[in-house]
């Protein structure tokens, strides 16, 4: 029965990339022979002639450069042609986004499927939005569903996203171990010599012979910095730019998990682990970008392969297993592996960006195809559809585009995470809150925020007195004089009391459970604004 499956998966496979082929007018003689005239009939990249054949048995599995043959010959994406095949690009950037990592890495959101139907929302009313901590299903409510690309086309700021490691939490307690953090790559590097021997308020990120920093600076003057940590014993290292490190932008907002926070960790010696690895940036092969890569991710061979295990159960397919040898045959050539299943499991172990990989695999991007495969083509792909009863119709929506320009970017690439973010198997807007720019700030972490989630199942106020603020959970909730609230809280003899963080400027505030306020539920999760 399996093998009959094998089979019949082949032939759908066949028959579709030869009516994508053929909607192009191409043949697949007209292909084979075009790629022997661009790379040779001997080099990786040759289409055989026995292409569908191969495929029909149900055992065959194109190299990554024939994928990349046949999106520049048909003028396709790479990314399409990974779908029609059967490469499951939205579980590995899940994958990319939840797996535990010891150091900081950059995500990689151009895998999301810009093609897919997403839902999407309208204006609940025509007013002005209110001030405060508001549901957001009092300002919005779900419309038609949108096409992701239409939507993301306003996306092009550039910013870049990167998770926070447990092992480099410099920033901590403003970004905790796990944080999902943007970074605006428009603000570099640039200050003043007023700024010479200050510590700098914003958090930057910077690249160094070991890795990613998301941390604080004290510029010395003459390119030299200082990497600050406000909370953790980390040592002070001297930094030089460009010769030692680079900052690649400032930390704008951050989406912070609060449901089951890391704990960070502290290395030791970390001067020494620092210089343990040069600051080198210039290019050497595929080889090197992958040892670079595992030492910066700080995962033996052993660990790699133990990881890459939990990729393959994770996504259902052995191919994506490698073992620690494998591994360090990879680093030992300049060619990519043979199945492209090891290809994404080097770029999720390692943290690198696929397109990073095919450059330094020698693929060169600019002739790779940039059009849409027909979405007709792409059944059993895993594109998401409507059934062609959408349509995108544009409705002017002015409280749905204010909210939306107080992200400046919206990160929709996470959105298949928010469950796990959340620790919530259903999602609905009942469970998000929106914050005003005017709402009292009664916790570090509400301050710059915009948007909770809110589990309202656990309704249970709980305060350990001996844990730091920013353990301490946080609560919303609906009062009858002063409308929504979001603190920590605690219930003495009936009486329920919202902590500020600062009692000094701002006193508890105190309601009587049940009657003057209720508790909607805890938040787990929060998207914040910073500097």
């Amino acid at each position: 029965m399996r093998i009959k499956t094998q089979l019949q998966t082949g032939i759908d496979l066949a028959d579709r990339v030869k009516t994508i082929l053929e909607f192009e007018d191409w043949t697949l003689h007209r292909v084979s022979e075009r790629s022997a005239e661009l790379y040779g009939n001997r080099s990786h990249s040759f289409v055989p002639h026995g292409f569908y054949r191969d495929l029909r048995l149900g055992k065959f599995s194109p190299s990554l450069h024939q994928l990349c043959a046949l999106s520049h010959i048909s003028g396709y994406e790479l990314l399409d042609w990974l779908r029609v095949f059967g490469f499951d690009l939205n579980g590995v950037l899940r994958l990319q986004i939840s797996l535990p990592f010891k150091r900081t890495r950059f995500l990689d959101p151009s895998l999301d499927n810009r093609n897919s139907w997403i839902p999407w929302f309208q204006d609940a009313s025509g007013g002005p939005t209110p001030a405060g901590v508001v549901p957001l299903g009092r300002l919005i409510k779900p419309s038609q569903p949108r096409r992701l690309r239409s939507l993301s086309e306003a996306n092009t700021r550039g910013f870049m996203y990167v998770k926070i490691g447990h092992e480099d939490a410099l920033a901590f307690p403003d970004l905790l171990p796990g944080s999902i953090v943007r970074v605006n790559s428009e603000i570099s590097e640039g200050t003043s010599s007023e700024e010479e021997g200050k510590a700098l308020g914003r958090i930057f990120l910077i690249e160094h012979g070991k890795g990613l920093w998301c941390c604080r600076l004290r510029w010395l003057g003459k390119n030299r910095i200082i990497p600050l940590s406000s909370h953790l014993p980390y040592a002070y290292i001297e930094l030089h730019i460009p010769s030692e490190a680079r900052i690649l932008g400032v930390v704008d907002m951050e989406i912070r998990q609060l449901s089951d926070t890391e704990q960070p960790a502290v290395l030791g010696d970390p001067a020494r682990w620092r210089r343990s690895e040069s600051w080198d940036q210039q290019e050497r092969g595929l080889g090197d970008l992958l040892r670079r890569a595992r030492r910066r991710a700080a995962l033996s061979f052993r660990e790699a392969s133990a990881m890459s295990r939990k990729i393959a159960d994770s996504l259902g397919d052995e191919r994506y297993f490698a073992a620690a040898g494998t591994l360090s045959d990879y680093e030992a050539r300049d060619t990519p592996p043979r199945h492209i299943h090891k290809v994404f499991t080097l770029c999720l172990l390692y943290g690198v960006q696929f397109s990073e990989f095919l450059t330094a695999a020698g693929i060169a991007m600019e002739e790779l195809g940039t059009d849409e495969i027909p979405a007709r083509f792409m059944s059993g792909s895993g594109r998401t559809g409507t059934g062609g009863g959408v349509h995108e119709i544009q409705i002017r929506n002015p409280t749905l585009d204010s909210l939306m320009a107080q992200f400046v970017e919206l990160p929709f690439f996470l959105r298949g995470y928010l469950e796990q973010l959340s620790g919530m198997k259903r999602l609905s807007l009942r469970d998000f809150f929106w914050i005003g720019s005017d709402v009292a700030v009664l916790h570090p972490c509400l301050k710059g925020g915009l948007l909770v989630i809110a589990n309202r199942n656990k309704k249970k106020v709980i305060r350990v007195r001996s844990l730091p603020l920013w353990r301490q959970p946080l609560y919303v909730l609906d009062t009858r004089t002063r409308g929504y609230l979001c603190a920590c809280c605690s219930l003495e003899d009936g009486v329920l009391v919202a902590h500020p963080s600062d009692t000094e400027v701002q006193p508890s505030l105190q309601f009587r459970n049940r009657h003057d306020a209720e508790v909607i539920g805890q938040v787990v999760a929060i998207a914040r604004r910073l500097g």
